[in-house]
């Protein structure tokens, strides 16, 4: 944030100047420490200037109804979607999802560098915000016949992208473990980003060794001894429940019954056609399902949000209704029935 903003966004805090927008008589989910604050919620310029008592130069009565953050789907892919990319974020983004973290490994798999370069610039415009996680695997292991061959110097270029968080789901764990040099090549070029994990059944050796090449994530968990496993090891757990896998009744139940809290836990929906996003949702359907599982309403919404925009290291920038973020914002009733009646992108 520049100077000039910044002395801007401070005097709005401070109560010195009116911003654009304030949302009046919220109660507002504190991901950080749990708890409920009813306040005001003063935007500029789509950015979150403070919360308390403040006039605007717009203003909108809530009367109390609740506010969280905008909801992120941690691990997707569009073109699974069998919609264009603008078509399901707009879909999406309607149930309340307002962050993707996307992996375009299939496009990549059929069209190499120019299937990356679509989803990046059918993406560029919408009105949620997409990173994308480059893919690893294309092919998706040496035995597999696709559309080209990705290297670590084909991906190099992609790295000064601000989207490109980092590699996407690594699903040859066998070139992992047996050290493999094209695959940490590419481990090696991601150094200090995310590397995100495919990682189902591995026995507790290959899982360890996966995890030790800097592995941090997998999605793949259908039991939730075996994300217990994974979570020793230092791996976030992605709760997958899409179209084609829904592993959220396990995961989740497997949460409740220990009574833990869902920290290293986020949700995703990996894939998710349209009729089923109209039908029942998107992220906020895992949100509603965790609670109606048993899960503290607030303990899922940390999974949907700061949980994952922490693994991200977006942390300052989406996840939380706190000043300095995006004023991505849902409106919502009742915390039970969790279904977003208005939702915000940057304030609008």
């Amino acid at each position: 944030m520049n100077l000039e903003k910044y002395q801007q966004y401070s005097r709005i805090a401070r109560g010195l100047e009116k911003a654009d927008l304030v949302l009046k008589d919220a109660r507002i989910v504190n991901v950080f420490t749990e708890e409920i604050i009813r306040g005001d919620i003063a935007i500029q310029d789509g950015i979150i200037a403070g919360i308390g008592s403040f006039h605007g130069k717009e203003e909108c009565d809530l009367a109390g109804r609740y506010v969280c953050p905008g909801f992120i789907d941690s691990h997707l892919h569009l073109e699974s979607t069998l919609v264009t990319p603008a078509e399901l974020v707009t879909a999406a983004s309607r149930h309340g999802t307002t962050t993707f973290i996307v992996d375009p490994h299939e496009s990549a798999n059929v069209s190499g560098l120019a299937g990356i370069d679509y989803i990046l610039d059918q993406t560029e415009d919408v009105k949620a915000n997409v990173y994308v996680m480059m893919p690893s695997c294309v092919p998706a292991t040496a035995i597999d016949d696709n559309g080209c061959t990705l290297t670590a110097g084909d991906m190099a270029p992609y790295l000064h992208n601000s989207r490109i968080l980092g590699l996407g789901e690594v699903m040859d764990s066998i070139s992992v473990v047996q050290g493999e040099k094209s695959m940490h090549d590419k481990l090696e070029l991601f150094e200090g980003r995310i590397r995100d994990g495919h990682a189902p059944f591995l026995e507790e050796g290959d899982l360890q060794a996966y995890a030790m090449a800097g592995i941090a994530t997998d999605h793949e968990c259908s039991f939730f001894d075996y994300a217990m496993r994974e979570r020793r090891n230092g791996l976030t757990i992605l709760v997958r429940e899409g179209s084609a896998a829904r592993n959220l009744e396990a995961l989740v139940g497997g949460l409740v019954q220990r009574h833990m809290n869902g920290d290293g836990f986020c949700f995703c929906t990996d894939d998710k056609h349209i009729e089923d996003i109209q039908r029942e949702g998107h992220i906020d359907h895992n949100v509603r399902k965790a609670i109606r599982l048993g899960m503290n309403p607030i303990s899922a919404i940390k999974m949907a949000t700061i949980n994952a925009a922490k693994h991200f290291r977006l942390e300052d920038k989406i996840g939380s209704v706190a000043p300095g973020r995006f004023a991505d914002i849902l409106l919502i009733d009742d915390l039970t029935t969790m279904k977003p009646k208005l939702v915000l992108k940057s304030g609008r």
